[in-house]
């Protein structure tokens, strides 16, 4: 696992190419990022490939934030809906206020 690390950071450094006689999937590691070094064609696939991963965690992130937001409408409504009920049973504002966390005036609007 050190030496995978060790590759990560730096590639070209003195461990791991002493790392690469033992253990084969460094060396197949380092060859493939020579080859994808030197092809431009395959530099600009792993540049689209970047900004694609990019793209996608980005419109995840969005329509989690997106949804988080429409589901604190929806509490934020259901707990209107629970205090108006309240409200319309006679319980004190104090009393709805305190069940609801919604404020007095709040409570009074509904």
């Amino acid at each position: 696992m050190l030496d995978w690390l060790y590759f990560i950071e730096n590639p070209g450094d003195e461990r791991v190419i002493k790392n690469m006689e033992k253990n084969e999937g460094l060396r197949e590691a380092k060859e493939k990022l020579e080859v994808m070094s030197d092809d431009e064609y395959m530099q600009r696939i792993a540049e689209w490939r970047e900004k694609a991963i990019r793209d996608e965690k980005e419109l995840l992130n969005t329509g989690y934030h997106k949804g988080m937001k429409q589901g604190e409408k929806e509490k934020r409504k259901e707990i209107q809906r629970i205090a108006k009920k309240l409200k319309e049973e006679n319980m004190t504002l104090e009393q709805i206020s305190k069940i609801t966390e919604l404020t007095i005036e709040e409570i009074e609007k509904l």
